[in-house]
């Protein structure tokens, strides 16, 4: 028994000390800045982050999304060095890290999931004084909620109190207000095309960029009072991970035909998929003559596939000229869509050959779903093959 409870006030005593030490590393931060939302995470981040560096701040920011970065304040790169599967508990290491560099700034993207993990990563851990929230769309859907409504429930526990809000003005939900006029925290709404000031200097941007989140990020250099062209320097100089959206050329060996690769799979649920496809039939001419969808599935992942299962019956296919698919859900797909075709080889060289060989020239590959296992193969592949287009 005497084991027991010297056990427990052990426990308890290192939890006292470790609170002590959490608070002692945020509370050497002056600013602390955390992205919340479903899509746009990691290059907000990166974009912010770098504007910020461009400003002359000492600046530690972590993605996320398809890699998990630490971003030096000079600008390097670390990978998030993890034993099994992430943890919010990762956040500690920002902490610590950016204390030990006296760092003036973190930008951290939320990397939580569940209702719980949420409130624990934002409001115990991070604290942020300013809380991004980039956009709200259905993924997710098994942990964070089957609606919208739903999901921007589990993204307003990113909230802290006395923190900013930043939102677009387009993604204002009534949860995030309710939830801020009741904590007593500020609301500020970001304009649509704010950032068309320099669009206009650059507007090679806006095919490398989408405009919501330039956007935030421009509204967030104006709230730091950062000049125009800081801005810019920032945005220019910022570093993409691999889930960023790409155009490659390619000509085929025998000189015949020429394709575009498009990497998409970062996109992940229907309403950010569709909009990336909106974005290459701007940049793209002939992607509105034969647009070929390569859906990758991760076999973690039913309820995505479940999600295109039922957008690709519900007109998402019009936006196609015709679909392969691959994974361990495929079959399933084929079963409920007997229009796709199943790719079964799992070579990424093979799975290119094959869509090769049923193709018209000026086609348009475009990969969706998810960036993990094949998908992020497939990218490594189609960057050796072909060159950058239209951005």
């Amino acid at each position: 028994m005497l084991t027991l409870v010297l056990t427990i006030i052990i426990f308890l005593l290192y939890l006292i000390y470790e609170r002590i030490l959490i608070n002692r590393w945020i509370n050497s931060i002056p600013l602390r800045i955390s992205v919340t939302g479903t899509r746009g995470k990691s290059s907000v981040v990166r974009m912010l982050s770098s504007v910020l560096r461009e400003d002359g701040k000492r600046v530690l920011a972590k993605t996320t999304g398809s890699e998990a970065k630490f971003i030096l304040p000079n600008g390097e790169e670390r990978e998030v060095s993890r034993q099994g599967v992430p943890s919010i508990i990762e956040q500690k290491k920002l902490l610590k890290k950016a204390a030990a560099m006296n760092v003036d700034c973190i930008v951290a993207e939320i990397m939580s999931i569940h209702a719980e993990n949420h409130y624990i990563e934002s409001c115990q851990l991070l604290k942020p004084h300013i809380v991004i929230i980039t956009n709200v769309r259905l993924d997710h859907t098994d942990a964070m909620g089957k609606t919208k409504d739903e999901i921007s429930s589990v993204i307003s526990l990113d909230i802290p109190e006395k923190s900013k809000v930043f939102i677009p003005k387009n993604e204002i939900r009534s949860i995030f207000l309710t939830t801020i006029k009741n904590k007593g925290r500020e609301l500020i709404e970001i304009s649509e095309e704010i950032s068309s000031a320099i669009l206009e200097i650059a507007p090679e941007l806006k095919t490398k960029h989408f405009l919501g989140n330039l956007d935030i990020v421009y509204a967030l250099g104006q709230h730091f009072s950062i000049r125009e062209k800081t801005i810019l320097n920032g945005i220019r100089k910022a570093k993409y991970d691999i889930g960023q959206f790409k155009i490659l050329k390619y000509r085929l060996e025998k000189g015949e035909k020429t394709c575009y690769f498009v990497n998409g799979f970062s996109s992940n649920d229907p309403e950010s998929t569709f909009e990336v496809i909106l974005k290459i039939r701007e940049i793209i001419p002939s992607a509105s003559t034969e647009l070929i969808g390569l859906l990758s599935l991760r076999s973690d992942r039913g309820d995505r596939t479940m999600q295109w299962i039922a957008a690709l019956k519900n007109g998402g296919s019009e936006y196609f000229n015709r679909i392969y698919v691959l994974g361990v859900h495929a079959k399933i797909v084929k079963r409920k869509l007997k229009w796709v075709d199943v790719l079964k080889d799992k070579s990424v060289e093979k799975i290119t050959e094959a869509i090769f060989s049923n193709i018209r020239d000026q086609s348009v590959i475009f990969g969706f779903g998810n960036i993990g296992g094949t998908g992020r193969l497939l990218v490594d592949y189609w960057d050796k093959l072909g060159e950058e287009y239209g951005i």
